[in-house]
This record gives structure tokens, C-alpha cells and sequence, in this order.
């Protein structure tokens, strides 16, 4: 199995090397287990990453009545266990840690299958604020209307947070029709502002299986719709009230395809996964907003094939330039893999990086779930059976992995943000490519890492530069490029 493993890895990397530039390198940074290991705890069933902390559910934890755990990052990069969350409420098959999501200053953990105030597997949210360096329980979220076997927030992919609003799926409502529910928070509370359903509701559509949310965007899925092939449907915030825009499929869609049960959104670019492509080899198709206002389908991924389900498409996360695609073999005997995509300035996305697992092995269902944020990522592989030194297995005891990408310069506020301009090819030898899509380019100043200014080039009128970086000397250097609106962004390059 490990050979097996080990040469379709190098089809992989041969491809990748083959037919793009290698843009960026995700570099494994730990592996992470549950303080209080156990068998079949299958802890990385989902997983959160923002900014310095990272989120870790173990949902079939304590017969399946669940935890999450909590780390933190120190000023040398690494992580360390902050804390353990649980519902003091929980009943066993709650599976709460069965979802997680972080905003600045809060994070949710979903229990899809909780029982509350007598109704069956309603489904729960557990939302917490972080305060003095712990995160403290603030409110309990569910259904005004719940009812048995809604499974609000379900999957990984079933939650989904933006600024103060929290979107959950609730895919088994009323024999698998399926629903979302918005709760926003104001002036400290938070409520149920609106529940939604598809325009035509039906029965099994699993309306709310995959959501996402971005400003006032909203996308959601459902897989079952239409014969299985599956459909997302978008809408967006009028005055407070979310209303429907429009259905999207995908143009080569079949039955069984399950479309719809990932979806994950940026702006005017969004990734849909569909994991029953080919008999569970499944497709990710890339989504953008046109002028017009109207989503068209632009480029369809594939993982490399398999003599197994793959289920890739199962989970997926974007942020402007990149997107994670993952194919956890939930019913192989391969590992999982985690696919990265980078947009190149042509517009079209590249396979760039296979990231695996330092330890995976068949049947870890590593990609179950995955996070990104900015140059940071993590990936759940909850039937990983070792500790963080390979040893004490415990099978399904589960496991998770960060990774960071060196070349990518982590950022922190708004106004210094990589994704708002592509530099390429990074590394760098003789030129490099300069561009955004959003705004003209003004100003551009390089820096050595010991702070010489190297090169500046002033006036510009365009959204492409082409710099010679020929005379450089090897290393790292900061390049800080101002656009026309005035932002500043920074992004570190590596000559060789």
C-alpha cells in the first residue's frame, strides 16, 4: 500500500512540474493529535484556521459526543494547545465538533446531530468569544422552527461564517428538502435573522448541505437536487433580506454526481465540489461573476484518476489566487490527497502542489476537511490511527496537519493584503510578473531583507509590469507595491 501510495505521488508531482511553474511550496509545519486520544474519536473531522489559532473537531469523540480542541501560535511559529471545548448539553451521538469556523473574535462549533429541548438530532450551534487569552461560551444557536433530524450545521461544509453573520445548513429538514438559517450579531447578540429555502423546495434535494458566504453573497448547495446531479443556488443581501439570484449547475452534470456538496466563496469567484463524478471520482468547478452580474462556469479540475473513489471535490476552500481541492478515498484504501490550485495572470487555474501528510497512509481519509488562511493551511485526516511522533496507534483515533507556505508573506490588515496582487513566477530568476485585477499599479519599491531599497519604479499607469530582477543577488527580498486607490501591499519574493 505504502509503494501504491508513493508512485501515484510522483504521477502526481511529475504532472504538476510538467505542465505549470511551480508558484507556491506549503511546507508541513506540525501534526497535531487530541490531547485525550482515543479510538475512533476521529478528531480532525473538521478544522478552522485564522490568524494565529487554529480549530480541530473530534466529533466521534466520547461516544460521538464530541469535542473540539483549540491551539495557538507563538512568536516562533509554533502551535501549541490552547484549549478543549465541549457542550456541557451534549448528548452522546451529538457529534459536536462535527463543524468549525473562526471569524476576528469569535468561533462556532457545530453539533449537527444534538438533541435540544427534546427534538431529535435538531442540530446545535455553540458559538464562543475569545477573551484574556481563553475563549469563553457565549450563546447556543438553533432553529426557531427545529425539528427531528434537521442536522443543522451537519458537515464540515455545512457552516460557514463571515464579519457577524453565521450561515448553517440544516440539509435534513422535512425528509432531506433542507434549509439555512442567517444568525447575525448585534450589539453583542446573536439571533436568527432569517430562514431560507430553494425556490422550489423537494424532497431529497439536501438543500444547505454546502454553504458559503461572503459579504452580501450567499451560496448554497444541494446535492441531491435534480436526479442527484445536484444544484447551487445564489443569493444576496438586499437591505438585510437575503433573496434568490439564480440556480447554477454544472454544464457536464449527470445523476449521482452530487454537485453542490462543497462550495466555497470570494468575492466574484467560487468553487463547487462534486464528489460522484465517475463513480465518486468527482470534478471542482470554478464558478466567476461576469459583467453582467450573473455567475458562468469558467474551468472544471480533476484529481488524478484512482482504481477507487476518490470523493474528490469533498471539501474545498478558496481565497482569491488559490483554491484547495481535496479527495479524502473515505471508502479506500489510499490516504486522501489535498490539491492546490494557483491563478495564473491569464486567469486560468493550475495545479501547483500536492500537499500530503508527512505520515498519511491508506484509509486515513486525509482532505476530509481542509482550511486556508492567507500563507497558513490545515487538513483533517480523521481515520489517521498515530500520535504526533508516528507512535500509540489507536485506530481512528484521527490527526491534523498545518502547513505554511515561506514564500508568501502572512499579512495582517486589510491594507496589506498579498491576494490583492499576483506576483509570478515566485521563486524568481531573471523577471518577474506584477499585476492586479482590481486596481492600476502606481508605485513599486524592492527591499533586501535587511531593508536596502533595490529597485524603485515610479508613475506607473498599467495593471502588468514585467521586472528585471537579473542583477539580484540570491535571497529574500520585499516587494511593497501601491495601487491607484492608495493601498499598500507586500509580498515577499525568493531569488535564486
Amino acid at each position: 500500500m505504502i509503494l501504491k501510495n508513493t508512485i501515484k505521488n510522483l504521477m502526481v508531482l511529475l504532472c504538476i512540474l510538467a505542465g505549470s511553474t511551480a508558484f507556491a511550496q506549503f511546507e508541513e509545519v506540525t501534526k497535531i493529535v487530541s490531547t485525550d486520544r482515543e479510538g475512533r474519536a476521529e478528531y480532525g473531522t473538521s478544522v478552522a484556521i485564522h490568524e494565529n489559532f487554529a480549530l480541530v473537531g473530534a466529533s466521534r469523540e466520547n461516544i460521538a459526543s464530541g469535542a473540539a480542541y483549540v491551539y495557538a501560535k507563538d512568536t516562533d511559529g509554533n502551535w501549541d494547545f490552547m484549549q478543549k471545548l465541549s457542550a456541557t448539553d451534549s448528548n452522546q451521538g451529538a457529534e459536536y465538533g462535527g463543524g468549525a469556523a473562526f471569524s476576528d473574535d469569535y468561533l462556532v462549533v457545530a453539533a449537527g446531530r444534538a438533541n435540544v429541548d427534546g427534538v431529535i438530532r435538531a442540530g446545535a450551534l455553540y458559538v464562543y468569544d475569545l477573551d484574556n487569552d481563553t475563549w469563553s461560551f457565549n450563546t447556543k444557536l438553533f432553529a426557531s422552527d427545529m425539528s427531528g433530524d434537521a442536522k443543522l450545521g451537519m458537515n464540515p461544509t455545512s457552516m460557514n461564517v463571515h464579519e457577524n453573520t453565521i450561515i448553517a445548513g440544516a440539509p435534513g429538514e422535512n425528509g432531506w428538502t433542507g434549509s439555512v438559517y442567517v444568525f447575525t450579531k448585534e450589539g453583542g447578540t446573536w439571533a436568527e435573522q432569517q430562514k431560507i429555502m430553494a425556490p422550489n423546495p423537494q424532497s431529497p434535494d439536501s438543500f444547505g448541505i454546502g454553504v458559503a458566504i461572503f459579504g452580501d453573497q450567499m451560496a448554497i448547495g444541494a446535492n441531491q437536487a435534480d436526479g442527484l446531479k445536484g444544484a447551487v443556488y445564489m443569493y444576496s443581501n438586499n437591505n438585510g433580506v437575503w433573496e434568490y439570484d439564480e440556480t447554477l449547475s454544472a454544464s457536464d452534470g449527470m445523476e449521482d454526481d452530487y454537485f453542490g456538496s462543497s462550495v466555497s466563496l470570494v468575492e466574484d469567484q467560487m468553487i463547487i465540489g462534486a464528489y460522484g463524478v465517475g463513480g465518486e471520482q468527482g470534478k471542482a468547478y470554478i464558478f466567476e461573476k461576469n459583467s453582467n452580474g450573473t455567475w458562468e462556469e469558467v474551468q472544471i479540475l480533476e484529481g488524478v484518476p484512482s482504481t477507487e473513489p476518490t470523493q474528490y471535490g469533498w471539501s474545498t476552500a478558496i481565497q482569491e489566487d488559490y483554491i484547495l481541492v481535496t479527495a479524502p478515498h473515505f471508502f479506500g484504501f489510499e490516504a486522501g490527497e489535498v490539491y492546490l490550485y494557483k491563478r495564473e495572470a491569464s486567469g486560468a487555474w493550475v495545479e501547483d502542489q500536492l500537499i500530503q501528510g508527512s505520515d498519511t497512509e491508506g484509509e486515513d481519509a486525509y482532505g476530509w476537511s481542509v482550511a486556508m488562511y492567507q500563507n497558513q493551511m490545515i487538513a483533517g485526516a480523521p481515520r489517521e490511527d498515530h500520535d504526533a511522533n508516528g507512535g500509540n496507534e489507536m485506530g481512528d483515533a484521527g490527526s491534523a496537519y498545518i502547513f505554511k507556505d515561506p514564500t508568501m508573506l502572512g499579512v495582517a490588515s486589510p491594507t496589506n493584503r498579498v491576494s490583492a496582487i499576483s506576483v509570478y513566477p515566485n521563486p524568481v530568476e531573471n523577471t518577474v510578473h506584477i499585476g492586479s485585477q482590481t486596481n492600476m499599479l502606481a508605485h513599486l519599491k524592492v527591499y533586501s531583507i535587511s531593508g536596502v531599497l533595490v529597485q524603485e519604479v515610479d508613475s506607473l499607469t498599467t495593471n502588468k509590469l514585467t521586472l528585471t530582477t537579473s542583477s539580484y543577488s540570491s535571497g529574500v527580498y520585499f516587494m511593497h507595491v501601491t495601487l491607484e486607490d492608495g493601498s499598500v501591499h507586500i509580498q515577499k519574493i525568493l531569488k535564486n
